[in-house]
């Protein structure tokens, strides 16, 4: 593959992202994807203060911010009702996600719709719709882009890419959820819901577990995955998202930067050959 920029999504890093730039940048890593947090802590990326010690460390080591994830939509939905406490944390939260993204130069908001936030209904549905076209309207002010991960089929992303009707709204792709979560082969997804993707996805591994193993050892067919996008010319980011200080991967080595190392080496490779 070529214009290809390799990364690391912060919350995988060992230590879960503290000097996540420092670590980065050591392991030959371009760029990073950052989450701005939780609800309980404020949501701290979006204070300025943070933002300014971010940048700081970008100066010093290179290292791109190339998408934020609003992750707390894990734990909190993002189609919550009006009316509800959950609504009014979504809502405060939306305006302040697209500031920081600007502030730290970013391409892409990243929202998750899993757990709390996957669409079930119909109403569901059309009330994430609802908070992604804010999202699509007060980011494309700024040139920037929305992109959804989540364990959508063709027919249920379409519905919610039709919903949305934003420009700047794209699928973000990611190398094991859809297998494990869904039983989706995954180069199936990327042949149906390819026009609709953004120019970065996650790649991670494991068998019965997320993140359960490095690249190219689990069921999730990364090698297919890879030799997919090199076949379709796919350019952009690719970012390691195993979580190396964490159970069941952590196992695999006395030292989670070990794992890290070796992951960031398959993925070059793996780079290299498709």
């Amino acid at each position: 593959m070529k214009n290809i920029k390799l990364g690391a999504c912060d919350w995988g890093l060992p230590g879960a992202g503290l000097f996540a730039p420092r670590i980065a940048a050591d392991c030959g890593l371009d760029a990073l994807s950052l989450r701005i947090g939780l609800y309980e802590n404020d949501y701290p990326l979006t204070r300025p203060q943070l933002q300014r010690y971010y940048l700081e460390e970008q100066q010093k080591t290179g290292v791109e911010y190339c998408a934020i994830a609003l992750n707390d939509f894990d734990n909190i939905p993002m189609h919550a009702r009006e009316g509800t406490k959950e609504h009014g944390i979504v809502w405060d939260l939306l305006p302040r996600a697209v500031e920081t993204a600007k502030a730290l130069g970013v391409k892409i908001i990243q929202v998750p719709a899993f757990a709390e936030s996957e669409i079930k209904t119909d109403e569901d549905r059309a009330m994430s719709a609802k908070a992604l076209q804010y999202l699509c309207d007060a980011a494309g002010e700024a040139g920037l882009r929305v992109a959804t991960e989540n364990l959508m089929d063709k027919r249920e992303f379409e519905a919610l890419y039709q919903a949305v009707d934003r420009k700047n709204f794209f699928l973000y792709f990611d190398s094991q959820n859809y297998q494990l979560f869904r039983g989706y082969s995954e180069t199936a997804i990327l042949d149906a819901l390819y026009p609709y993707m953004c120019d970065q996805l996650h790649v991670k591994d494991g068998t019965g577990a997320m993140s359960g193993g490095l690249l190219g050892t689990g069921d999730s067919g990364f090698a297919d995955t890879m030799s997919w996008l090199g076949a379709h010319g796919y350019e952009g980011y690719i970012l390691l998202e195993n979580y190396y200080d964490q159970l069941p991967l952590r196992l695999q080595a006395d030292d989670p930067y070990d794992l890290l190392r070796e992951d960031v080496k398959i993925l070059k490779e793996a780079v290299s050959k498709a």
